[in-house]
C-alpha cells in the first residue's frame, strides 16, 4: 500500500523470514558463522536459545543456505512427536523405505546403515529441530541416543536444537542430564539495543529499494526500543505500522507520534515497557530506603540530645541526694530491713563472721592420721595458716574468710615414688633372667666347642643365596616373556598393515574394540589365548588420538554393507559387548597408512 509512496520494491518489515533481508547485527552474523564452523568440525549437539520473535527461524533458514551441498539437512518443524515415532519421522525425511510394520529396532539399523553410507561418501547429515522446548523429554532422550552413532573421529549425525528459554528449563531436569552433557555449543540470541534497532530499520529500508534520506531517526529508534523490547518480530510490526501511519498522514517525516500510533494499534500496546518500569520500581525502592534511613538518623540524634540534657540533672540529683521529679516522679520506698542494714553500715559496725569449725576438724584429723602412719615429711608438719584479708573501701567492710589449704601434693608424690620403685624392680628382675638365660646358652655352647649362633648365621646365608637365585630366575623368565610378547605384537602389526595396503578401498571392515596402549600385555594375551574369532583375519593398528596411544582391532573384510551387517549380527556375545560397528576401508587407509 505504502510501497510506491516511499519508493520501495517490496514491503520491508514482513514478519515472515526473508533471508534476503537478514541483518547480521546484534551478533546474529557471528552466531551464524560459529554454527557453520561447528558443523564442519563434526560437533555433536548444538543449542540455540532465544525469546519469542528474536529471529531463530531466520537464523535456521540462513544456516541451511550457508551449508555446502555435502551436508544433508533433516528439518523437523513440529516438535510434538512421541518417542516411538521420532525415528520414523527422521527416516521419512531421509526418504528411507520404511514400512508401517517395521519395528523400532529395524528402523534404527536402517538409519545407521544410511548414515554410514553417507559417511563413506564424505557427507554429513544434520538434524534441525525447531521449537525444541515443546518436544517431550522422552523424545529428546531418543534423539540423544541417535547422537551415539559415531566413528572414532566423527559423529554420524549432528543435532541442532532451536528453542525458547523454556528449553533450558527442560534440559535442567535430572532425567535428561545425559543430553545436557553432550551439548558442545550454546548460543543465545539477545535483544537488539537502541543503536542496533536504528541500524536495522534503515538497513531494511535500503534493501527493499529506498534511496532517499534516512527515514528512521535515533529518537524514533529509541521509542521503538521501549515498546518492542528489542525483539525482531515486534520491531517489524511497529516498523510496518509506522510507515502506514506516515502514508496516511501524507508525510515523510517520521516522528515519535507515528511510533505511538503504531504501538496503540498493536496487540502488545497495553504492555508497559519493562525497562522503564523496572527503573521506576528501583527508584521508588531507593527512595523508601533513603526515607527510612533519614528517620533512623533523626531518631538517633534525638535520643543523643535527650541523653545530654538529662545527664546534668542526674549528677545534681546524686550530689543533693534528692530525687529528680522530672525523671522519676514516683517515691522510692525503702524496706525496714534494708534501712536497718544501711544504718549498721553507716555506723561503722563490722558484722561478725564465724570460723568454719568443720574445716578445722578435718585438717586436725588428717594431720593426726599422717603422724601415726609416719608418712608426713617435714614440710607436711608446717601447716599453712589461713589468712584473712580485709579490704575497706568507701566505709564498706568486706568479710574476711579463712581458707584451709590441704597439702595433697605430698600424698601424690609418695604414690608416684612407690609405683616407680615397683617398676624398677620388675625391669631389674627381667634383666637378671635374660642374663641368666644367655649365660646358660653360652655354657652349653662351650661344652660342645661350637661358636654361639653359628647355625643361625649359616641358615641366614643359605636363605639369602636362595633368594638371589630365585630373583635371577624370575627376571630371566620375565625378560623372555616380554621378548615373546613384543615379537608377536610386531608381527601382527606388520601383517595388519600389509592387509590394509592391498585391501579394496570400497569394502568395509568391523571395528570390534579399542584398547589403551598401557594395556598391551593384556591385549596380546587375550588375542592369543581367548579370542573367539579367526585370528588370521583379525587386524591390529596402533594410533595416537588426543595425545593418547591406543590399539584399534578390526575383523575381516566385506565387499558390501549388507555382508558386513550380516557378519556383525553373527558376532559372539562377548564381542558384541564392545559395541562393534562397520568402518570404511577407504577411511582406514587414509587414517592408518
Amino acid at each position: 500500500m505504502y510501497e510506491d509512496y516511499f519508493g520501495l520494491e517490496r514491503p520491508p518489515f514482513k514478519i515472515t523470514p526473508d533471508t534476503s533481508l537478514f541483518y547480521d547485527g546484534g551478533k546474529r552474523g557471528d552466531i551464524l558463522a560459529a554454527l557453520v564452523y561447528a558443523i564442519h568440525r563434526g560437533e555433536g549437539i548444538i543449542k540455540v536459545v532465544g525469546e519469542v520473535g528474536s529471529g531463530k527461524t531466520m537464523l535456521c533458514r540462513m544456516l541451511q543456505l550457508r551449508l555446502p551441498d555435502t551436508v544433508e539437512i533433516v528439518y523437523i518443524a513440529n516438535p510434538s512427536v512421541s518417542a516411538e515415532d521420532i525415528l520414523f519421522v527422521i527416516a521419512h525425511e531421509l526418504s528411507l523405505q520404511v514400512t508401517k510394520q517395521a519395528s523400532k529396532h529395524e528402523v534404527m539399523h536402517m538409519l545407521q546403515d544410511y548414515l554410514l553410507q553417507r559417511h563413506m561418501e564424505n557427507k554429513q547429515v544434520v538434524l534441525f529441530i525447531e521449537e525444541a522446548q515443546g518436544m517431550p523429554l522422552d523424545t529428546l532422550e531418543e534423539v540423544r541416543l541417535l547422537s551415539n552413532l559415531e566413528t572414532d573421529e566423527n559423529k554420524l549425525l549432528q543435532i541442532i536444537l532451536f528453542g525458547q528459554p523454556e528449553l533450558d528449563r527442560n534440559l535442567s531436569e535430572q532425567s535428561i542430564r545425559q543430553l545436557r552433557e553432550r551439548i558442545t555449543h550454546n548460543f543465545e540470541l539477545a535483544a537488539l539495543t537502541q543503536d542496533e534497532i536504528h541500524n536495522y530499520l534503515n538497513f531494511r529500508m535500503r534493501e527493499v529499494g529506498y534511496t532517499g534520506p534516512e527515514l528512521i531517526s535515533t529518537a524514533v529508534a529509541k521509542k521503538v526500543e521501549q515498546h518492542s523490547e528489542g525483539l525482531l518480530r515486534r520491531i517489524n510490526i511497529i516498523g510496518d505500522k509506522i510507515l502506514l501511519s506516515a502514508f496516511a498522514e501524507g508525510t515523510h517525516n517520521l516522528t515519535s507520534k507515528h511510533v505511538t500510533a503504531a504501538v496503540n494499534d498493536s496487540a502488545f500496546n497495553q504492555e508497559a515497557p519493562r525497562s522503564k518500569s523496572r527503573i521506576f520500581w528501583w527508584l521508588g525502592l531507593l527512595a523508601v530506603i533513603a526515607l527510612l534511613f533519614a528517620l533512623y538518623q533523626s531518631h538517633s540524634h534525638w535520643m543523643a540530645t535527650l541523653a545530654v540534657d538529662l545527664m546534668p540533672k542526674q549528677e545534681n540529683a546524686v550530689k543533693n541526694d534528692n530525687p529528680i521529679t522530672d525523671i522519676a516522679p514516683q517515691a522510692i520506698e525503702t524496706s525496714p530491713d534494708k534501712a536497718q542494714g544501711d544504718t549498721a553500715t553507716d555506723s561503722g559496725l563490722e558484722p561478725t563472721i564465724e570460723q568454719p569449725a568443720a574445716a578445722a576438724e578435718v585438717i586436725q584429723v588428717e594431720v593426726a592420721t599422717r603422724q601415726e602412719n609416719g608418712t608426713l615429711t617435714q614440710q607436711d608438719d608446717a601447716v599453712v595458716q589461713p589468712k584473712g584479708v580485709a579490704v575497706q573501701q568507701d566505709d564498706a567492710v568486706a568479710q574476711s574468710n579463712e581458707v584451709a589449704v590441704q597439702p595433697v601434693e605430698v600424698a601424690v608424690q609418695e604414690e608416684v615414688e612407690v609405683v616407680a620403685q615397683e617398676e624398677v624392680e620388675v625391669v631389674a628382675q627381667g634383666e637378671v633372667e635374660v642374663v641368666a638365660q644367655e649365660e646358660a646358652e653360652l655354657a652349653q655352647a662351650e661344652a660342645v666347642n661350637k661358636p654361639v649362633g653359628e647355625d643361625r648365621i649359616l641358615q641366614n646365608a643359605l636363605d639369602q643365596a636362595a633368594s638371589s637365585v630365585a630373583l635371577v630366575t624370575e627376571t630371566s623368565s620375565n625378560h623372555n616373556l616380554t621378548t615373546d610378547y613384543d615379537r608377536w605384537l610386531n608381527a601382527k602389526l606388520q601383517q595388519s598393515r600389509d592387509w590394509l595396503i592391498q585391501a579394496n578401498r570400497n569394502s568395509v571392515s568391523i571395528q570390534v574394540f579399542v584398547r589403551s596402549k598401557t594395556a598391551v600385555r593384556e591385549l596380546v594375551y587375550y588375542l592369543r589365548n581367548e579370542w573367539p574369532l579367526d585370528l588370521s583375519e583379525t587386524y591390529l593398528y596402533e594410533v595416537n588420538t588426543q595425545g593418547r596411544g591406543i590399539y584399534r582391532v578390526f575383523y575381516s573384510e566385506f565387499d558390501s554393507l549388507s555382508r558386513g551387517r550380516s557378519q556383525l549380527e553373527r558376532l559372539p556375545e562377548s564381542v558384541k559387548r564392545n559395541s562393534p560397528y562397520l568402518h570404511s576401508v577407504y577411511r582406514m587407509q587414509k587414517a592408518l597408512l
